[in-house]
């Protein structure tokens, strides 16, 4: 973790007023007395956010300089271009094995039991939590030879050459504006017609190595409404690392996966959407506690905690 990288992130959301003066505060304290940027901040850093509620903040540092310009320019797919559908080929199925080499050797995850429950589902659209850089080749490897596109902000979609390889391998980055969303809307209809499945990440941000789901944006039951598409639930979580895992502190993840959800068509579309988003969020909350054998619980859901948070955040005049 670069220090001075860190430093002005914290810098750059106290001054937008994602988090408070007296957080920033903080976290270069606890910066200065660790000497550097480290996991122990960090894991402080992700700890205060629950504390106060802040599930939306983003977690990581991320650059937005020659980023996808989603605005309706944007080309997504060139389907009667011959060698789109050859670099398409190539590179997804490239993307494919790196997601099954990174999984097996990096994560730990040589077998998914849970990918039973995707057989017989067509086109889909699943979500989960984003807690690393390399979660999304987790869920590449979970849906195995399928068709799979994963939505990313358009900060992740640069306009070089990484950017085109991304793009071609089915990343499909979010719109900017109203202009935007029709292309993408389209893109999300075209995989749809190939029995593609579309992954979200509902929480909005990254939070590395954060075990507990957050808060979901409706994004993805809007879309699982409109192109009347089932929701699957998936969480990545944390075993305990054995053997030369262990020994030698690789990381350890795993995935699992819920049923198929599908939207209640005798309610109106707000009310579905919103009831579609609520069973998914219980959903993602059983998996959790499923695997982890404990209760889901919030430390900004105590009551004390909320006195506390309420206690150190500084009056205002209200100017």
């Amino acid at each position: 973790m670069k220090t001075k990288k860190y430093k002005r992130f914290f810098k750059s959301l106290s001054e937008a007023g994602d988090i408070p003066e007296e957080l920033y505060d903080a976290l270069i304290k606890k910066i200065e007395s660790e000497g550097k940027m480290n996991g122990r901040v960090y894991e402080f850093f992700l700890s205060e956010l629950e504390r106060r509620g802040l599930f939306e903040v983003d977690g990581t540092p991320f650059s937005t300089k020659n980023s996808a310009k989603t605005d309706g320019s944007f080309k997504y797919k060139s389907p009667r271009n011959p060698f789109w559908h050859i670099g398409h080929a190539i590179t997804s199925t490239v993307f494919k094995f790196l997601g099954w080499f990174a999984s097996a050797f990096v994560l730990g995850v040589w077998r998914v039991p849970d990918r039973k429950k995707l057989k017989g589902v067509r086109a889909c659209i699943s979500v989960s939590n984003h807690v690393g850089y390399l979660d999304a080749v987790l869920t590449r490897y979970a849906f195995g030879c399928r068709k799979q596109y994963i939505v990313v902000a358009p900060h992740n979609c640069k306009n070089d050459f990484g950017g085109a390889l991304l793009k071609s391998a089915t990343v499909i980055p979010l719109p900017i504006n109203f202009h935007g969303a029709k292309a993408f809307t389209d893109m999300l209809l075209y995989v749809k017609t190939r029995d593609g499945a579309l992954h979200f990440y509902p929480e909005k941000s990254m939070w590395v190595g954060y075990k507990k789901p957050r808060p979901l944006k409706d994004g993805p039951f809007h879309y699982a409404d409109r192109l009347d598409i089932p929701i699957v639930p998936m969480l990545y979580v944390y075993p305990e690392p054995k053997g030369l895992r262990k020994l030698f502190r690789m990381p350890k993840m795993a995935i699992k996966i819920g049923d198929p959800l599908y939207a209640d068509f005798t309610l109106p579309p707000a009310e579905r959407e919103a009831e579609l988003k609520r069973r998914t969020q219980d959903a993602m909350k059983n998996l959790y506690e499923d695997f982890y054998g404990i209760p889901l619980s919030y430390t900004c859901d105590d009551p004390q905690t909320a006195d506390a948070v309420k206690a150190e955040t500084p009056e205002t005049d209200g100017q």
